[in-house]
């Protein structure tokens, strides 16, 4: 069952950490990162953004500050916006201290995913687990693995290992 975040609004426009899984990485593909305009909704102004959009489905774009692209930089090997379409990278929830409140809060890191070792963890799993999982998810399971759709490994293996 998942839960809801106090902070979570249906109407956000992009990505926040109350998007993400609960303790586990979302790995994302990248299909564009730009500046783009983006309206304040609290001041109704408009600022020039980074703003990355990514290929799977429901995932909302996310406005990324300078701290993140410097992980976006390192985790692909890629310095220019322009050439990171189609580069994967792994989103995360963290946590940081505002030096304006002195408040811990909850934040979107990112960090380079290791999508090889990731999918033979998960082949193997199945492989082992096999028996045991119902018709319905085994064919589900093996789409995922088959179409190799990065974005779904880490929710599948959490499930596997339940079993």
């Amino acid at each position: 069952m998942s839960k809801t975040h106090w902070l979570q609004s249906p109407n956000k426009n992009y990505l926040g950490h109350w998007d993400l899984p609960e303790g586990t990485d979302l790995i994302v593909t990248i299909v564009s990162a730009k500046w783009e305009e983006v309206k304040n909704p609290i001041t109704n102004s408009k600022e020039s953004k980074r703003v990355v959009r990514f290929k799977e489905k429901g995932v909302k774009p996310f406005i990324c500050n300078q701290t993140n692209a410097q992980s976006i930089v390192i985790a692909t090997g890629v310095k220019y916006m322009d050439d990171s379409e189609g580069k994967q990278i792994s989103l995360f929830v963290d946590n940081i201290v505002d030096k304006r409140t002195k408040e811990t809060i909850d934040c979107i890191r990112i960090r380079r995913t290791n999508i090889e070792l990731i999918y033979n963890e998960l082949v193997e799993l199945f492989e082992l687990k096999k028996s045991v999982v119902e018709e319905s998810l085994k064919v589900r399971a093996e789409e995922i693995i088959k179409n190799k759709e990065a974005s779904s490994y880490n929710k599948l293996i959490k499930h596997l290992k339940t079993l």
